[in-house]
């Protein structure tokens, strides 16, 4: 498959503070990557060193096969949205909309310049805004004024810097489905950086974790959740997020701390270079709750109970470190109650304590 954006060991420091440490990323033609991260993880100095707005202490940028960090930011045909609009207030919604076809760099006749405007308004149905004034539009109109601004060019690639993380739940899941709208008609290749993981699920095909100014891993959902790996990973990965237990090998058996469950290698594989303290690791979805008193559970203590409307999740406290897990509604658990659980033989992980690195390795490549 083409590779359309290839970065290369960015390093990038601001004030002494490094953000990018030997950065180095593949976003494949015709796909939406996103890149997910928290705040500070160096998602938006991977944009902005992508679209030549940030000079570099090292690495390199290639578009299409083409070195283009010594570029300037014009001439590499990019389209980036950030989530601060940057609409022009001097100028009506089309006038915004069609700002970059009227450059010196991206001229267009004015025919052209209608046809394009009306027909991207119609893919994020504003085509009723065209006329309005930007200062009169609310935060989710502006938004699409503003991802409209950058798709009405047709670049090479999108970047798209957080464009919906200040919008509200509904409008967020408005704006991805017209995002994965236009991408089945335009099959645009974009690069979408977000805090978001239920955002990056919904709208990627891949996703890379980045935390630290580095990306820790790269791959589909499905590909990550058999093979996350390192602790980073599973922090920022899921909804809840991976359960991470307190853990050692004895006599080649894991268990966790103050449990009498017992899980054979053949459950996790072969240990790579396992010194000092472990942590086992788990998805919620995959670790059973019982009752307290069944055979081989380990002893938890529910801490806290959030109701979500059809499930709830509940955080479960224990001697080796907690979790939080989503029940069905008609599983009666309150705060302060006592209740067991079952490590899933076959989906556990297992990661050393000092790096987060994942060390357990099945032989048929899932663990």
């Amino acid at each position: 498959m083409t590779v359309m954006l290839h970065l290369k060991g960015l390093k990038k420091t601001y004030s002494g503070k490094p953000a990018l440490r030997g950065l180095n990323l593949e976003v494949r033609e015709n796909e939406i990557l996103a890149l997910l991260g928290p705040t500070g993880a160096g998602k938006s100095s991977t944009l902005l060193a992508t679209a030549g707005l940030v000079k570099l202490d090292a690495g390199r940028v290639h578009l299409a096969g083409t070195d283009v960090t010594g570029a300037e930011p014009a001439s590499r045909d990019l389209a980036i949205v950030f989530e601060g609009f940057n609409l022009l207030p001097v100028l009506n919604v089309r006038d915004n909309i069609a700002f970059a076809l009227r450059s010196p760099a991206f001229r267009e006749d004015e025919a052209e310049i209608a046809r394009r405007v009306g027909h991207t308004a119609e893919l994020l149905r504003i085509s009723h805004l065209l006329d309005r004034d930007v200062e009169t539009l609310s935060g989710g109109e502006r938004q699409r004024v503003a991802i409209a601004r950058a798709l009405v060019r047709r670049p090479r690639m999108f970047l798209l810097d957080e464009p919906l993380s200040a919008l509200d739940l509904k409008l967020r899941e408005g704006l991805r489905a017209e995002l994965r709208h236009i991408y089945r008609q335009q099959h645009s290749t974009m690069l979408y950086a977000t805090h978001d993981y239920h955002g990056a699920i919904a709208i990627a095909h891949r996703i890379a974790v980045i935390d630290g100014g580095v990306i820790h891993q790269t791959g589909t959902i499905d590909e990550i959740f058999a093979r996350p790996a390192d602790m980073t990973v599973g922090r920022l990965i899921g909804s809840p997020s991976m359960a991470f237990l307190r853990g050692h090998v004895t006599e080649g058996a894991v268990s966790i701390e103050g449990s009498p469950q017992k899980i054979s290698p053949e459950s996790f594989g072969r240990v790579e270079a396992a010194g000092g303290e472990l942590v086992v690791g788990a998805w919620p979805e995959d670790i059973e709750l019982v009752s307290p008193e069944a055979e081989g559970a380990n002893a938890g203590t529910v801490y806290a109970v959030d109701n979500r409307g059809l499930d709830r999740a509940v955080q479960v406290n224990c001697a080796a470190g907690s979790f939080r897990k989503v029940i069905p509604r008609e599983l009666d658990l309150r705060q302060d109650d006592r209740v067991g659980f079952r490590l899933p033989p076959g989906k556990i992980f297992l990661f050393d304590a000092a790096t987060g690195r994942r060390i357990s390795q099945l032989e048929d490549g899932r663990g």
